[in-house]
């Protein structure tokens, strides 16, 4: 049913709703279905006219509190974007916006940081993915919702933003400066790990990014030739559901990459693979943690259940529910759950995340356990750490230095060359490559074989 609303004063609505005339058996249907409007009208009718203070109850007010309130009660990611919000909304997509480069999301009241946007002023001042931002420049965001929190941390570039988060297994909040700067997101950004072997990140999904993709997956083949790649899709938050379909195809040849489900439950809209410009012909690894969500679960899910890629890393975010936006006549939007995505082969990741095919958690130097103090150590039990002069040690992936790869990971810049998931994921392609090149090379061994024998069957 298609309901055109007109603006109209609270007083006049109350008068609609009540000055009712003879009506037909559909428009009596029609107000059996919304006599709770009735309700509303009166509602803000008596604000509007009799609040002690008019200055707090003029009618757009009234109507966006009133519609906010509506969408509160419903999922995080349905909510009423002022207009403002609305335009950096538009400007987010594009892949430029004012801030601090933080994406954020609202779960059980709490303002967790999804992650932080690379080379941003959240990135280089600490933010991590998972930090719980208690306060925005003194103000508490206790039940704040998603988009009223971010608006707090937009400013203009070169002022100053205070944060104070709450970190796992640090027991005082820490209290971080950052200063607004224009936020230009580059999505997609790839180089060379080895001789065939590339490296692309994905930050996240914004108009282009299907595009950039292709286009440094030419480069690398037009150069080199590509033996394997690594797709990293850590700490990448989501944006275009399109996007997320021509990044899939870039690797999928035929099938199924998504489905999504609405109200309407006989009606389930697919997008499926096609095989022009599909890059299929080497191993692919996509590295995941538990900042990956909406977007990036739909790329990996996809790629999962084609059997096209190993998914390495953490469990991802679990956002599976699609959003569109709906404009409205005050210059506001309305973000609006609409619908479920499903992977190819039917599994829903909402709460639950992809589980990666081979689990690695991510090590950092501040997670590392210490030893314990030699005076709390029973006496019969001594370590390398223990004797004078021992060498310090360097972590890196066994498979890595099994396979003399140290020579090509030492190049890498920092935090790569520390970055433990990189490397085995580098280690695992690298020994996929290898091992099916070995198998080409024996299956042309074997089919040669049976032709040398038959001849020398001949000749005698």
């Amino acid at each position: 049913m298609s309901i055109t609303i007109k603006t109209l004063t609270a007083s006049a609505l109350l008068c609609a709703t009540t000055g009712m005339s003879a009506q037909t058996a559909p428009e009596i249907a029609a107000d059996e279905k919304y006599k709770s409007l009735e309700t509303l009208a009166r509602g803000l009718h008596y604000l509007e006219t009799m609040y002690v203070d008019e200055n707090k109850v003029k009618e757009p007010n009234l109507v966006q509190n009133a519609l906010k309130g509506m969408v509160d009660q419903l999922d995080p990611h349905t909510t009423l974007m002022p207009p403002k919000a609305f335009e950096q909304l538009t400007i987010d997509t594009q892949g430029k916006f004012g801030g601090v480069g933080v994406i954020v999301s609202q779960e059980k009241g709490k303002l967790i940081v999804v992650s932080p946007i690379e080379d941003t002023p959240a990135a280089r001042g600490g933010i991590k993915s998972g930090d719980e931002i208690i306060e925005i420049e003194g103000h508490v965001v206790t039940n704040l919702k998603n988009d009223d929190a971010v608006d707090r941390m937009r400013g203009e570039p070169g002022s100053k933003l205070k944060l104070k988060i709450r970190r796992q297994n640090i027991a005082e909040p820490i209290t971080i400066e950052l200063v607004r700067e224009i936020i230009r997101v580059k999505s997609v950004r790839g180089q060379s790990l080895a001789p065939k072997f590339g490296y692309v990140r994905i930050s996240s999904f914004q108009e282009g990014t299907g595009e950039e993709l292709g286009s440094i997956l030419k480069d690398f083949k037009s150069k080199d030739g590509i033996s394997g790649l690594i797709l990293d899709l850590r700490d990448n938050p989501g944006g275009l559901l399109d996007q997320a379909v021509q990044v899939s195809d870039l690797f999928i040849e035929s099938g199924l990459i998504v489905s999504t489900l609405g109200r309407d439950k006989d009606r389930v809209e697919r997008e499926f693979a096609r095989k022009r410009n599909t890059f299929s012909d080497f191993p692919v690894v996509v590295l995941v943690n538990g900042g990956s969500a909406s977007a990036s679960e739909i790329v990996a899910g996809a790629l999962q259940d084609h059997e096209r890629a190993l998914i390495m890393g953490t469990t991802t975010f679990g956002k599976g529910s699609v959003q569109t936006i709906l404009p409205l006549p005050d210059g506001s939007a309305l973000k609006l759950t609409i619908a479920r995505y499903y992977t190819p082969k039917d599994r829903s990741i909402q709460a639950k995340g992809i589980t990666p095919d081979i689990v690695v958690p991510l090590k950092t130097a501040d997670e590392s356990p210490s030893p314990k103090p030699k005076s709390e150590r029973p006496e019969t039990i001594r370590k390398e750490s223990d004797l004078d002069r021992h060498i310090e040690s360097r972590d890196l992936s066994d498979l890595a230095k099994s396979q003399g790869l140290t020579q090509w990971i030492d190049q890498w810049p920092e935090p790569m060359r520390s970055d433990n998931q990189l490397v085995t994921a580098f280690s695992y392609l690298h020994s996929y490559a290898k091992l099916d090149r070995k198998e080409k090379a024996d299956g042309k061994k074997e089919d040669k074989a049976p032709d040398r024998q038959k001849e020398k069957a001949t000749t005698k």
